[in-house]
This record gives structure tokens, C-alpha cells and sequence, in this order.
């Protein structure tokens, strides 16, 4: 195996578990991207595999090469930290040079890669500066034409573009991702932000507490996600949840939430059989929430809520709204103040806080956790055909 990564690795610090028996490896030329909240244990991830943080057990690996006791100086590892780490009283043309000397490189192949680095980040004006002379999105860019500069095993980026603007990071990203695909060099980026995660991954890592919840493509972790914890982070717009009751009336399985009941039109599925009669979560993706019309969708029944919030973005208008059911509590879930639904209305309707709504729920494309262990059930009639 060639990959680069860790495998059982546990580190603890001061009695704190920072990372519990994390396997984690991406094959080479990879981008693995790893989210989760802040304190998850990402940058610790990151800091193991650069060598500056031991392992109280487990291994590491660089292109299959194991480097778990090789000091961080002989791992061929360039990292771009979340707070700049560049020299002080070096100019940004030797700032970005400066690995490449302490590798042997000759002048003029300094020169020429720093040249083109600076070119691709637009920095030639900042080359005679010094970092204290930078704003923090400029020294952002020079960090991160530092680390793409050299050629190495594996790239490190820890929150990288958490200095620069929208439209810069939009910019950098794309620029980031073309410069590691073109070297063919492994990658491992840390972000607490989906959007930009998944804009870059070929696949996604999602840790929780120093452990691995789920690993997968972004559309895995989107479409599928293992549990409440990993469906409430993952989306630009943060899933809807609501408390049920799983039935069976007819013949045919449905959700009771408060008074009604959303029915699946269809007998359950496998992996829904052992849950009759138990307490489940509901969640629900935007686009699977539809404002109540009289020509609504025969295959979705409506719910009576109460206006929340309302968020115009120009294209559309996402609501959030209050239902009668119970409070969720379920494992994942952060709040308690009611089950709440986002959708999506047009971008010329107007709502406020306090108006009243009925929405359309399709619950055959609900996702389906266990409201006790909060891991997942049941993933609605997806292309794959929903099977747990």
C-alpha cells in the first residue's frame, strides 16, 4: 500500500483524548478533505501527520513509508498552518524561495518556481515586502504559494483561506486544487466549512470528538449521512428536523408527526420493520419541503407551521419554520425549541417571523435516524434505491 495517512492512531494530551482510533488514509494524488466542528480534532490530525504532534499509539504513513518516530524535517511534508508561519525578516520573494534552498535547489530553479508561484497568486507586487507589511489576506496568499512552491510527498492545508474575502477564496481555492492535481501530490485539507470542503474533495472525512464518523465522497455524506451529526453539518442550508413516530396503518408505513401522519405510500422498507411503533428523527432537506398549494403533490401532505426566520438570497427564499410536534432532542441534534423545517419559497414571496405557513412534506425522501442513538436508518427513495 502506497497510501498516506494514520491508522489507530490515539493521542492524549493533559487527561483530553484529542484522537481516538483514527484510521484515516488517501491513496496518492488524492484530496482528502477533513471537516467537523471546531475542537473536533482536524488540526491535531494534521499536526500528526506533519510530525509535530507524537501519537500515543498507532502509526503513520507517508506513500506507504512509515514515519510515525521520523522528526517533521525528513517527511517531505509542506503545511499551510491556520495562523501565518512565515519569517519575519524575510522578504516574500525569500519567504517563498526559502524551502527550496534548505532542499538543495539551484538559484535560477528558485527563481523560476517562485516566479511562476507568484504569477499564479498575483504577489509579484508584494516580493520586496516583508510579512508585517502584508495585510492578513496577503500573507494568506503568500503561506499558501509557499507551501506550492516545493514538490513534496504529501500538502497539509490547515483552514487555509479563513483570512481571505468570498471572492478571493472562491479565486484561491479553485487555484489551490489545479496546482495540486497538476503535481499529482496527495493532500489532506482541513476546513470547519462544508461548502468549501466538498468544492475541493475527491473524497470527505468527517470527525466528531477526535473520532471518524463517516468517510465518503461529498455526495456520500450529503445524500447518506451516518448519522444526525454528520446530516446537520453537511449543506449550505442546515437540514430540517422533526420528531415521529414510525406507523404502519393499511398496509402501508408512515410517520406520525404531532397530529398527522406523513405516509411513504409504500410498505417499509427492510431496515425500517424492527422501528414500528418506536420514536424517530425526520430529516428533511429543503428540496424535499415545498410550499402548500392547492395543486400540491398528491404523494406529500401538508403541516401547519409558524415563520421563523426568512433568508433572501436572490435566487430563493429559505424559510425556516416552527411545527407543532414535540422538541428534538436526539443524540446530534443542538437545539430544543420545537422541529423545524426549512423550505424553499420564491424569491418574491414575503414572510416574517410569525406568519403562518403550510408546507408539503415528502416523507418518502426523509432521512431517518434512530431518536435514541442518533445513527441512521433509513435514507428516503434516493437514485441508489434507499436501502439503509
Amino acid at each position: 500500500m502506497t497510501g498516506t495517512g494514520v491508522t489507530g492512531v490515539t493521542v492524549v494530551r493533559a487527561g483530553t483524548t484529542l484522537l481516538r482510533d483514527v484510521t484515516l488514509q488517501a491513496a496518492d494524488g488524492e484530496l482528502m478533505v477533513v471537516l467537523g466542528a471546531s475542537g473536533s480534532g482536524k488540526s491535531t490530525l494534521l499536526r500528526v501527520l506533519a510530525g509535530l504532534d507524537s501519537v500515543d499509539s498507532g502509526e503513520v504513513t507517508i506513500r506507504g513509508r512509515d514515519v510515525t518516530r521520523i522528526p517533521p524535517g525528513n517527511r517531505r511534508v509542506s503545511m499551510v498552518f491556520e495562523a501565518s508561519a512565515l519569517i519575519p525578516f524575510l522578504d516574500v520573494s525569500s519567504n517563498l524561495g526559502w524551502g527550496l534552498k534548505v532542499q538543495g535547489l539551484s538559484r535560477p530553479e528558485v527563481r523560476s518556481r517562485v516566479s511562476q508561484r507568484a504569477r499564479q497568486f498575483g504577489l509579484g507586487r508584494l516580493l520586496s515586502r516583508r510579512p508585517g507589511e502584508l495585510a492578513g489576506g496577503e500573507r494568506s496568499l503568500v503561506d499558501i504559494g509557499h507551501a506550492l512552491v516545493s514538490v513534496p510527498d504529501v500538502f497539509l492545508f490547515d483552514e487555509p483561506l479563513g483570512d481571505l474575502d468570498a471572492v478571493h477564496r472562491t479565486e484561491v481555492r479553485r487555484q489551490i486544487v489545479e496546482a495540486v492535481r497538476g503535481l499529482g501530490t496527495t493532500a489532506f485539507y482541513v476546513t470547519h466549512d462544508q461548502a468549501e470542503g466538498f468544492a475541493v474533495a475527491d473524497r470527505v472525512a468527517f470527525l466528531h470528538q477526535g473520532e471518524v464518523v463517516q468517510i465518503g465522497r461529498p455526495r456520500d455524506l450529503y445524500d447518506r449521512p451516518a448519522s444526525l451529526l454528520v446530516a446537520g453539518f453537511i449543506g449550505s442550508t442546515p437540514i430540517g428536523l422533526l420528531p415521529a413516530r414510525l406507523v404502519v396503518s393499511g398496509g402501508m408505513g408512515g410517520f406520525r408527526v404531532g397530529t398527522r401522519t406523513l405516509p411513504i405510500w409504500r410498505s417499509l422498507p427492510g431496515p425500517l420493520l424492527d422501528h414500528v411503533g418506536r420514536d424517530v428523527v425526520l430529516a428533511l432537506r429543503a428540496e424535499d419541503v415545498s410550499p402548500a398549494t392547492s395543486d400540491h403533490d398528491p404523494d406529500s401532505v401538508a403541516l401547519d407551521g409558524t415563520v421563523i426566520h426568512a433568508e433572501y438570497t436572490g435566487a430563493r427564499n429559505v424559510v425556516t419554520a416552527a411545527v407543532a410536534a414535540p422538541p428534538v432532542t436526539a443524540p446530534g441534534v443542538e437545539w430544543s425549541d420545537g422541529a423545524l423545517v426549512r423550505v424553499l419559497f420564491p424569491p418574491h414571496a414575503v414572510l416574517r417571523p410569525g406568519d403562518a405557513v403550510r408546507v408539503n412534506v415528502d416523507a418518502a425522501r426523509a432521512h431517518v435516524f434512530d431518536a435514541v442513538t442518533g445513527r441512521a436508518l433509513w435514507h428516503g427513495d434516493r437514485v441508489d434505491g434507499g436501502s439503509g
